[in-house]
């Protein structure tokens, strides 16, 4: 102590480089810490640098722009893939019940006439045979139309009627030697037993999905069948064949033709899988009957895209 006081000049001298030398200490120590730190990020960085420039596409300006043009030519895709499963929504359906039901009726005259005046590919006189009183899918209606009430029935039941016109044109000209049946899936009323489409081959996926559902069953030569596969295969309405089958006459087997199930079979009519299933069903669906007169059942879906307006979602 009497050191200290002895000498208080020096000693705060002392005191004062000491407790410099302890901050320059601290300091360095601190700048060291940044120093490994910044090393550290430099060293992340640098791997990452050398990820992405051995990645496989790398991040080239070439790259990108390839990419940005690929998703351009997808975004197109799958706007005409929606364009052409909204083709169902040109047709226009009618609300006004009196008018719906007066169609209802001309519908099925018109087809009786058309089948008793069917003339082969020689213009001779070929009656299709339908028989007595066939209303087309339509039976409930046959006699006295029964009226609809619900705005929204009615119109459904005024589209089935276009999409059954279209069908029954387009198997008319198939030149069948006689139609047998033709179904519909009643959907205008409530606790109606009918024809109903098998889950199972269905393409409806809720919310995303809908359909209408239809039985063609006919008789006549393997060319007429395949006549009506070309035909439906031209996609002027989104209608997707879902299952045939083939009875052979009496005393052989009777043949089915496989059944689609999955969404595959739906879209793939926009690629290359689609084109030899649906464009070319004489080949991909050609059943094993060639001379004799059989009976043919053709389960058919109108497919109607309802998904929300995507076209924010494409921009």
């Amino acid at each position: 102590m009497g050191f200290f006081k002895k000498n208080l000049g020096f000693c705060i001298f002392v005191l004062i480089c000491v407790l410099a030398c302890a901050g320059g200490v601290y300091l360095t120590m601190a700048e060291t810490d940044k120093v490994k730190k910044a090393q550290l990020s430099i060293t992340s960085n640098q791997t990452q640098l050398n990820s992405l420039l051995y990645a496989s596409p790398a991040p080239t300006v070439a790259n990108v722009e390839a990419a940005e043009e690929n998703v351009a030519q997808l975004t197109d895709a799958l706007r005409t893939i929606r364009e052409d499963l909204q083709r169902g929504s040109r047709l226009s359906a009618s609300t006004d019940g009196v008018n719906v039901m007066a169609g209802l009726q001309q519908f099925i005259f018109e087809y009786q006439k058309r089948v008793a005046a069917h003339t082969d590919a020689d213009g001779q006189p070929a009656p299709i045979t339908i028989s007595e009183d066939f209303a087309f899918g339509f039976e409930q209606y046959a006699d006295e139309a029964a009226m609809v009430d619900d705005p929204e029935k009615i119109a459904t039941l005024d589209k089935q009627r276009q999409i059954l016109s279209y069908l029954l044109t387009q198997l008319i000209e198939s030149n069948p030697q006689s139609i047998n049946s033709v179904e519909r899936e009643v959907l205008e009323l409530e606790e109606t037993k009918g024809f109903v489409i098998d889950p199972v081959i269905s393409a409806r996926v809720p919310g995303a999905i809908d359909t209408m559902a239809y039985s063609l069953s006919f008789s006549g030569y393997t060319s007429s069948l395949r006549s009506l596969l070309n035909n439906l295969a031209k996609f002027d309405l989104p209608i997707v064949v879902r299952s045939i089958a083939v009875e052979r006459p009496s005393g052989s087997e009777t043949v089915v033709a496989p059944q689609g199930n999955n969404l595959d079979d739906i879209f793939g009519i926009f690629g290359d899988s689609g084109a030899e299933t649906e464009a070319e069903p004489q080949e991909a669906q050609k059943p094993v009957i060639e001379e004799n007169v059989s009976s043919f059942t053709v389960i058919v879906e109108f497919i109607e895209v309802v998904l929300p307006d995507a076209s924010n979602e494409l921009s």
